[in-house]
């Protein structure tokens, strides 16, 4: 993994051959020893690397772990169901489940965003 911050403070994740604006990732999702980047424009980029890998400089950058198996980028984020499903609603339609011990800290979280 290559990080690369230009003057704008535009970070870029250079995985493999392929240059990512940060900006463009709607959620990563881990499967395996592998993970899955959704971007923006409907492609996905599958590399060999866990999601612990990339955790803490997404995290760092405005992404949150609502399970063990996804890092979601806020700016995506359109609902949260913390009640019923438990469940977060990404700009694309997607649905990523919250892990029982994250709904306390994630809803803090919203709470003090608010």
């Amino acid at each position: 993994m290559t990080i690369t911050i230009k003057k704008e403070q535009i970070c870029e994740l250079v995985i493999s051959d392929q240059t990512i604006c940060i900006k463009e990732i709607e959620y990563v999702q881990g499967v395996g020893n592998y993970s899955k980047f959704y971007l923006n424009d409907g492609r996905s980029i599958v590399t060999c690397r866990t999601l612990k890998y990339y955790e803490q400089f997404l995290i760092e950058r405005g992404f949150i772990r609502p399970s063990k198996s996804a890092i979601v980028n806020v700016n995506s984020i359109q609902t949260i169901d913390f009640n019923r499903q438990k469940t977060i609603k990404l700009s694309n339609d997607q649905n990523i489940s919250i892990s029982r011990r994250q709904i306390k800290p994630l809803r803090d979280l919203f709470k003090a965003m608010a």
